[in-house]
């Protein structure tokens, strides 16, 4: 979770999600384009707006440092930029978990099947397919595709 020095969570080292109710989710595009974002804001009880279009971090890294009730949720490994002036805090208990997909026609090619095992590396590596009910967080549409595969 990205914060303002001055949001009354910035010095925490860690963060759970009930804990921002009080602080307003800020979002790089319309609700409606993010559903992941309004579901996470919902179960948790943040409020939640969003910018009219994804401009980038910049643009986005903007209203959180103009004020401080404004907190934006980003990859745990997209690292802020140096000069960003904000604070970057992990969100555990649960840490939330975008679900990602991969799709792909028919065998893949020689560099294709290359290209699947480096994700899958990098997957295994970075805790990208692992999912622990209680410790994290997905929406349910997504729990549910889970328990199907």
């Amino acid at each position: 979770m990205v914060l303002h020095p001055a949001h009354p969570l910035a010095g925490a080292g860690q963060l759970r999600p009930p804990e921002l109710c009080g602080s307003v989710l800020w979002c790089p595009a319309a609700l409606d384009r993010l559903d992941f974002l309004r579901r996470f804001a919902d179960r948790f009880g943040i409020t939640a707006e969003a910018a009219a279009a994804n401009l980038g971090l910049e643009p986005l890294l903007e209203r959180p440092r103009a004020d401080p009730r404004y907190v934006c949720l980003l990859p745990a490994d997209l690292p802020l930029p140096a000069d960003a002036g904000l604070r970057s805090v992990p969100l555990v208990d649960p840490t939330p978990l975008y679900a990602w997909s991969l799709l792909w026609r028919g065998e893949p090619c020689a560099t294709g099947r290359a290209l699947l095992r480096v994700f899958a590396e990098t997957a295994a590596r970075r805790r990208w397919l692992e999912h622990t009910p209680g410790r994290d967080w997905l929406p349910g549409a997504d729990q549910e595709q889970l328990r199907v595969v």
